[in-house]
């Protein structure tokens, strides 16, 4: 099973990212399947939170969840946004990555 350290590792074998913005949300998608979302709130102007976040079980230690979390987390819609995460997977992304909410 391969593992996937960047988007454009996982862009090479088909899986892409996709930003729905009026869904409010991250999709992974490979073809026309969807693989995952990360899915946010936008607070009054000032905030974001990141509330609820899944990948097909399938892709297990894959990396494409970390993937996914630092494609959302870098996005312009949270730049200059105060980042919440009430879902744990995006909690435990951020403490291991603290450099992400320097923005």
């Amino acid at each position: 099973m391969a593992r996937y350290l960047s988007e454009s590792d996982a862009r090479a074998d088909g899986y892409e990212i996709v930003h729905q913005p009026d869904q409010h949300r991250f999709a992974l998608v490979n073809g026309d399947r969807e693989l995952g979302v990360a899915h946010y709130t936008l607070l009054d102007g000032t905030g974001i939170d990141f509330d609820h976040t899944v990948v097909d079980p399938s892709l297990r230690g894959t990396g494409l969840s970390g993937v996914l979390a630092q494609r959302a987390l870098t996005d312009e819609i949270v730049r200059g946004r105060k980042v919440l995460a009430s879902c744990w997977f995006i909690e435990g992304y951020l403490a291991k990555h603290p450099e992400l909410l320097q923005n």
